[in-house]
């Protein structure tokens, strides 16, 4: 089953002030880069957009896509901050080559 990269970005929908001291106490936590099978939540301090990087496999890159944006919109939606402009982008790493110098 192919592997496949998912970058999923979003932005936060005008956070109430309670929703932005919440995200900014967990900011540290949240500065990671790169893609795990847990998937990385990542945002900065300004509080306009976020990024979810996840490594998923699954036949069709449209199933991968879904998969992504449905995990950080629950990941999004369990904690009440509110979202919107969700969208994802898949990279399959099977049809990546690799050029040697």
């Amino acid at each position: 089953m192919p592997t496949y990269r998912v970058l999923v970005n979003g932005k936060f929908d005008h956070p109430d002030a309670d929703t932005r001291a919440k995200l900014l106490a967990e900011l540290d936590r949240h500065q990671a880069i790169g893609f795990t099978e847990e998937g990385l939540f990542t945002y900065s301090a300004h509080l306009g957009a976020f990024t979810y990087r996840v490594t998923l496999q699954g036949e069709e890159e449209r199933d991968v896509l879904d998969e992504a944006e449905l995990k950080v919109m629950e990941l999004l939606e369990a904690k009440g901050y509110p979202y919107r402009d969700v969208a994802g982008k898949a990279t399959c790493m099977d049809d990546i080559k690799i050029r040697r110098r």
